[in-house]
């Protein structure tokens, strides 16, 4: 409680009257001093300002004292000095009764007014004083009702007390988890207070805290006198260590006790009313934001703990739905795998089962769209520089050819280019990479596309190309079994290829072995017939039975006979020089011109012999490098074989055309033509289209494959066209003609 701010209130009762008597002989003196004075008419003023200073001093009681007092003086020494109570007029009397009716009325009115006074601030002061408790309250319960935290409502609960009670140092003590001990979770002010903080203790030592905790009251001790003797501390009262003032205030919820709130000052202290419901305010409410905050954290610790475990339990959902994934994604992989196992080992076998290059492809092809799911596919081998389709299930319109030329632009060339496989995901990389292909895909609705090179030996020799209809994902397990199939298809084509040329090896061997047999017999014919007429002739002409005109008939049949004997065994001999690589060219520069008219004019005689026109184009002046016996002999078998196989009144034509840097010689006629099967080997060695045609005109068949081989010895080619038996031959020999690159090579060349 606050003191009165009156000066009487602060001092005794007898104080009072002692000041009072003081007052009025210090007036007395006073008005001594000035009764004889100019200023005599304030005589009475010094005793009227001695009885209100001792009512304003000391109340009533010192006032009334001191106007007794003064009147009596006034009487003794100012109205009739030495006598009492005798006047010398009745206005002294007067002035005396009135000084004291005045006085006292004074005393009465303010001691009425201080009584007032003294109420209204009572009434102030116990207003202030509840104001004052409320706001430290109020203060309390706003800091511990705002703490969300334990270590906020610890906080609250430790500084609120510590500023609203002017503590010189404070600490907050949990009671532990068994209920044995007191662990400080909070201190502040300790070094500044001179004492060290507490540490906590057991609670069956014996100290505040634990006493606290015990009785379930606040324990309060208001000097270091009390705690010395409430805790038999050996120290003096007030000694170092020991505290002026010691409160412990328990935190209770419900019946027990959660924490003691400790507070200590260096002075001794005298906990007033208010203190004490301050620290009864303390303890539960503390106690409850303690309790609430404790279960706020629990209740965000479970949530959290209940997020953790949601968490982890969705990761676990999440693994085992990665896992489930996974076993369905490995699941089908097996069975895609099994199936494309089980469609491999059918393509496989149809390889296996599969001898020719057409077979292979075809099984390929349709093999390998069960495996990989494709549309369509196609087997393209590369022959001559250009692509021949050796099977396809592709779709193909009017334009469709066999032969593809190596062009840019085409996912074939770029595969053969570059021996690696080309894969096109969508119609747009078709586009933008192959537009060759992706022209061909529009028109067979196909989007993606795979093109892999078929190698042999690391050499392409083709490429296997497969089409969709739907966009394709060319990953790392697709491509591998891409591959798997175009090494099935490389080693089924070149182990095809082996088998054919081995077949066509076997029937060239067979084929050769029956031209040898048949060039045997002919050339033993054909040898032995010549060879009878002579033996014939000669025994004839030895016996002497010829008449003189058969001697001579005989020598020119000996004579012809021997000579075409000769012209056989001349044609074998350049045949085995040529195929043997030991003929002999001698090149010069040719007259074309005069070539031909050469051999025109020896042919001339047997055709009108025939009655056959004889047609000779205009033959342009153009000069060859070549052997020119040689040149003579291709053009006298090409024109003698005109000849021979044209009927009466037939036609031959020699046609001659300048192809700027070669030369063009076709030799026509209107004979008996050439089968369309033989025309492939009309240039074959001992091969004749009708034997018996052969036999009737002579010859063995070797004149053409000559005229082939010494063709080919002058850098030219030579080509026959018929349209069919009975409809005429044309054979066709280019040459290159003498330019500033032939013209500098000098001497003969050997072939």
């Amino acid at each position: 409680m606050q003191s009165d701010w009156r000066p009487h209130r602060a001092v005794s009762r007898f104080t009072g009257y002692v000041l009072s008597a003081s007052a009025v002989a210090a007036a007395t003196w006073i008005e001594l001093l000035i009764a004889n004075s100019s200023v005599r008419a304030l005589s009475l003023t010094p005793f009227g300002l001695s009885v209100a200073l001792s009512v304003w001093v000391g109340g009533f009681g010192p006032g009334l004292l001191a106007l007794v007092l003064s009147t009596v003086a006034i009487d003794y020494f100012i109205i009739g000095p030495g006598l009492i109570l005798e006047f010398h007029s009745p206005a002294d009397a007067f002035v005396l009764a009135a000084y004291l009716a005045a006085w006292f009325a004074f005393c009465t009115v303010a001691e009425r007014v201080s009584r007032r006074h003294t109420l209204d601030r009572q009434s102030l002061r116990i207003a202030e004083d509840a104001a004052l408790q409320s706001s430290r309250v109020a203060q309390l319960t706003t800091a511990l009702s705002r703490a969300r935290t334990q270590s906020a409502a610890i906080e609250a609960a430790l500084q609120e007390p510590l500023h609203a009670l002017r503590a010189d140092a404070g600490a907050l003590l949990v009671v532990g988890r068994d209920g044995r001990d007191l662990e400080t979770a909070r201190a502040v002010g300790y070094p500044s207070a001179g004492r060290t903080a507490p540490t906590g203790s057991a609670l069956r030592s014996r100290n505040p805290a634990s006493d606290a905790v015990g009785r379930g009251a606040p324990v309060l001790l208001e000097s270091a006198t009390a705690y010395a003797t409430e805790y038999r501390v050996p120290s003096s009262p007030g000694g170092p260590g020991l505290p002026g003032a010691l409160v412990a205030v328990p935190l209770l919820v419900g019946s027990r006790v959660v924490a003691v709130v400790q507070l200590e000052f260096r002075a001794a202290r005298v906990f007033s009313k208010d203190d004490r419901e301050y620290l009864d305010v303390l303890g539960p409410r503390a106690a409850q934001a303690l309790d609430r905050t404790l279960e706020y954290e629990s209740a965000l610790q479970a949530r959290a703990d209940a997020e953790a475990l949601r968490e982890r339990a969705d990761q676990e959902l999440s693994e085992r739905q990665k896992i489930e994934r996974a076993l369905r994604s490995s699941e089908t992989r097996y069975r895609t795998l099994a199936a494309r196992t089980s469609r491999l080992h059918g393509l496989a076998a149809a390889l296996s089962e599969s001898v020719t290059l057409q077979a292979v492809a075809r099984a390929v092809v349709q093999h390998g769209r069960n495996v990989l799911g494709a549309a369509s596919g196609d087997v393209l081998l590369l022959a001559d520089g250009a692509f021949e389709i050796l099977y396809s299930d592709v779709p193909r319109d009017s334009t469709y050819v066999a032969r593809i030329p190596l062009e840019p632009g085409l996912c074939a060339t770029d595969v053969v280019e570059r021996r690696e496989p080309v894969f096109v995901a969508s119609f747009d990389e078709w586009q933008e990479r192959y537009s060759r292909s992706a022209a061909i895909a529009a028109d067979g609705g196909y989007v993606s596309s795979a093109t892999l090179p078929l190698l042999v030996d690391g050499a392409p020799i083709g490429v296997l190309a497969f089409h969709f209809t739907a966009p394709v994902n060319f990953d790392d397990e697709y491509r591998a079994l891409l591959r798997s199939v175009e090494q099935h298809c490389s080693q089924a084509l070149d182990r095809a290829r082996l088998y054919e040329a081995a077949q066509q090896a076997r029937a060239d061997a067979e084929t050769a072995n029956r031209l040898k047999d048949e060039f045997v017999s002919v050339v033993s014919h054909d040898l032995r017939t010549p060879l009878n007429a002579i033996l014939g002739w000669a025994s004839m002409l030895q016996d002497g039975s010829l008449e003189p005109a058969m001697s001579k008939r005989a020598l020119q049949s000996i004579h012809d006979n021997a000579t075409r004997q000769l012209r056989l065994v001349e044609d074998l001999l350049d045949l085995s020089r040529l195929q043997s690589g030991r003929m002999a060219l001698t090149i010069e520069e040719v007259d074309l011109r005069g070539l031909l008219r050469g051999v025109v004019e020896s042919i001339v005689p047997v055709a009108a012999g025939r009655n056959l026109q004889l047609d000779v184009e205009a033959i342009p002046a153009l000069k060859l490098r070549g052997d020119t016996r040689r040149l003579e002999q291709v053009f006298f078998n090409l024109l003698g074989n005109a000849v021979k196989f044209t009927p009466e009144g037939g036609r031959v034509a020699v046609a001659v055309r300048d192809l700027s840097g070669a030369v063009e010689i076709k030799v026509i006629d209107t004979g008996v033509g050439i089968d369309p099967t033989f025309l492939p080997h009309v240039f074959d060695a001992f091969r004749q289209a009708d034997a018996d045609a052969a036999g009737r005109h002579g010859g063995v068949g070797l004149g053409l494959s000559i005229a082939r081989e010494l063709i080919e010895a002058h850098k030219g080619s030579i080509t026959a066209e018929s349209a069919g038996v009975g409809h005429g031959a044309a054979f066709i020999v280019r040459l290159p003609t003498a330019g500033p690159a032939m013209a500098a090579a000098a001497g003969p060349t050997i072939h």
